[in-house]
C-alpha cells in the first residue's frame, strides 16, 4: 500500500522525508535496547523484518503504484512496541525498496504511511484500552490483537487509498478497491489475533505490549 514505484516530485518528497526522519530519530532514541538482549527476541525482530518484506511482495495489482496485500504492521507494533516497530518497519521499507527496485526518493512518504503513523495509532489504541477497559488478558487479545489490528490496518489502507487519489488524481481507483482492502484487513485481524494469542502463551518475551503484571496478576 506504499508508494514504491512512481516517483514523487522533489517538493513532495522533501515534504514527507523531513518529518519522517525527525519522528524516526525520536523513536530510535526511545527504543528499549535492553529488551532485545532477551533470548530469541533480537532474532524474532530480524525475522519479522524479513517476513514483512516478503509479505508485501505477495500482492494484487490495482493500478499504477497501488497494490493490495497483507500489511503485517499491526502485528509488528504489538510485538515490539511503537519505537522498535517503527525502526523495524522502516528497515523493511528500505529492504523492499532495494530488493524490488523501488524509488529511494519515496522513502519519506513510505516511512510515514507504513511505519510512523500505524505504530502511533497502535500505541494509542493500546493506551486507550488499558485506561478505559478492564485490565484483563482477553481484553488485550480481542481489544488489541483483533479489533486494534483491524483499526490499524484498515486505517492505513484507507489513508493509502486517499493519498494515491490525491497524488495521482488522473488515475481512477476502482470502486471495489476499498471493499477488498477492508475485507483483507478483516481477515488479517483474525490472523493477528490468533498469533498474538499464541505468543502471549508460548513467547511472551516477543510481545512487548503484553504485561503479565497488568493482565494476569491477581486475576
Amino acid at each position: 500500500m506504499g508508494f514504491f514505484y512512481t516517483s514523487l516530485d522533489l517538493f513532495d518528497s522533501l515534504l514527507c522525508l523531513l518529518p519522517a526522519l525527525y519522528f524516526l530519530w525520536q523513536s530510535i532514541r526511545r527504543i528499549p535496547w535492553q529488551r532485545l538482549q532477551a533470548p530469541t527476541v533480537f532474532s524474532a525482530w530480524c525475522a519479522s523484518i524479513i517476513v514483512l518484506t516478503l509479505v508485501w511482495r505477495m500482492r494484487i495489482h490495482v493500478h499504477a503504484d497501488l497494490y493490495l496485500h497483507l500489511m503485517g504492521i499491526a502485528l509488528f507494533a504489538l510485538m515490539f512496541g511503537r519505537h522498535l516497530a517503527t525502526l523495524g518497519i522502516a528497515v523493511a521499507v528500505m529492504a523492499y525498496t532495494a530488493e524490488y527496485d523501488g524509488q529511494w526518493s519515496n522513502l519519506g512518504i513510505n516511512f510515514l504511511l507504513l511505519a510512523i503513523l500505524p505504530t502511533y495509532l497502535s500505541e494509542t489504541i493500546l493506551r486507550l484500552t488499558q485506561r478505559y477497559l478492564p485490565q484483563h488478558m482477553f481484553v488485550y487479545l480481542f481489544g488489541n490483537g483483533f479489533f486494534g489490528s483491524l483499526v490499524v490496518n484498515a486505517g492505513t489502507g484507507l489513508l493509502a487509498l486517499l493519498m494515491h487519489q490525491l497524488i495521482f488524481p488522473l488515475q481512477r481507483i476502482p470502486g471495489d478497491a476499498m471493499a477488498y482492502m477492508l475485507l483483507l484487513a478483516w481477515g488479517e485481524a483474525f490472523l493477528v489475533g490468533f498469533l498474538v494469542t499464541i505468543f502471549a502463551v508460548y513467547r511472551p518475551d516477543w510481545l512487548f505490549t503484553f504485561d503479565d503484571d497488568l493482565y494476569l496478576k491477581d486475576k
